[in-house]
This record gives C-alpha cells, structure tokens and sequence, in this order.
C-alpha cells in the first residue's frame, strides 16, 4: 500500500469542514487580528545637558594690543596730594618749591623705563611746563618730595633751567596743573645733560609710550 502524505493546508481546511462545535473557522483556529491590542513602545531619549559653553557661539582668539591711553592698572598717585585736589603750598613758590612727590604702580608689560612732566595751560594755544624727568629704570615707581629726581631732568619754561620750577602763576583764580607719567617701551633716546623741553619729550615718545596716568591739582595764589 502507498501512502501518500496530503498538504498541510488541505488537513486544515478539512478538519475546520468537520468541527462539531458550531464555531466558526475564524474563531476556532485563526485569531481575529481586530481583537490583537497592540502594545505601545514607549522610547525615552535622554536630555542633552546644555552648559553657558554650548550655548555661546565659538568665538577666535583675540590679541590684546598695547594702546597709548590711560589705564585702570597702570595708577599715578601721590601720598601728599589728591587729582582733583589742591597742590599744597611746599610745591609752589610760596612754599619750599620742592618738587612733588609721587607714586606709580603697575607699568604695562614690555615697559623699559618712565618719564613725567608737569604743565599748566593757562589759555588756548600757550603751555607752561615746570619739570621734565626723563630715563627713569623700571625698576623706579616713585620720587620723593624735593628730589632728588627719579632720573635726567629737562627744562622748565620758567628760568629754562635743567631744574623743577615752582608754580608761581599770577593773577587771580585757582591754577589748574596737570602731572603726567609715562610708561615707556625704551628710552627716548637724549644725551645725558641735554636740555629736553616738554615738546621735546612728547615728541621723542610718542611712538613709545605703552600707558600714560595723570594727576591735576590746583593752587590759587593768596599774596
């Protein structure tokens, strides 16, 4: 006798033809797929921390470029007088026509030496000038009250003398003076004993002068 084996799917449709059980043939072996109730997959996708850094754009590196200007480090003071104050009489010809003192901190990087000056503009177009120093160390952040000077000392426009001159303006009023110190990258380059003019000083530094600070006092004559 041959047997011969039937295809899978004719059992199947012939054992659904023979059920007794009164159910239908999607009931009994197929499920329904409208009663399947899916299951939903819930996917959670971390937070990308974000810090000042991200949310600032990239930015190139800047160069920080040495300027000739007055600066908040680079400070002239001194211990006997305030800017803005009034000079006390030991400086002026009333006084002891001592020269001031002063004090100076923080040169700019690069910085070879100092120099200072002190003028008083008493109209449009005229300059005074008392006392030019020039050739001061770096090592030096100061000069005392009557000297001696911190380095070469220039002219003055009152006796034109390689010396400091008091003020000792006349006519009525307060005086304004301006005292000026300069950072420098070198030296201004004058022989020593040379009879140096605050123009001249201004000119022979101003393509060398890293920082500049500044006091102005007044003084008013009474006699």
């Amino acid at each position: 006798m041959i047997r011969r084996t039937l295809p899978l799917v004719t059992v199947l449709l012939l054992a659904a033809a023979g059920c007794s059980s009164g159910a239908s043939s999607d009931d009994s072996l197929f499920p329904v797929l409208s009663t399947i109730t899916p299951t939903a997959v819930s996917t959670t996708v971390p937070a990308i921390p974000t810090t000042a850094t991200e949310a600032t754009p990239a930015t190139s590196p800047t160069t920080t470029v040495a300027l000739r200007a007055s600066t908040s480090t680079f400070v002239l003071s001194s211990p006997d007088m305030q800017s803005g104050g009034t000079m006390p009489v030991k400086f002026t010809c009333d006084g002891l026509s001592q020269s001031p003192s002063l004090s100076w901190t923080n040169g700019p990087t690069g910085t070879k030496g100092y120099a200072i000056a002190m003028h008083h503009v008493p109209g449009p177009g005229d300059t005074h000038w008392y006392w030019v120093v020039y050739d001061i160390p770096s090592t030096v952040h100061s000069a005392p009250a009557g000297g001696p000077a911190p380095g070469s000392v220039g002219t003055n426009s009152v006796n034109n003398q390689l010396a400091y001159a008091p003020p000792c303006s006349k006519g009525p009023g307060p005086k304004l003076y301006t005292i000026t110190v300069y950072a420098l990258s070198k030296s201004p380059g004058f022989a020593a004993g040379s009879a140096v003019s605050r123009d001249q000083l201004l000119a022979a530094i101003k393509d060398i002068t890293l920082a500049e600070s500044a006091i102005d006092v007044t003084y008013e004559r009474t006699s």
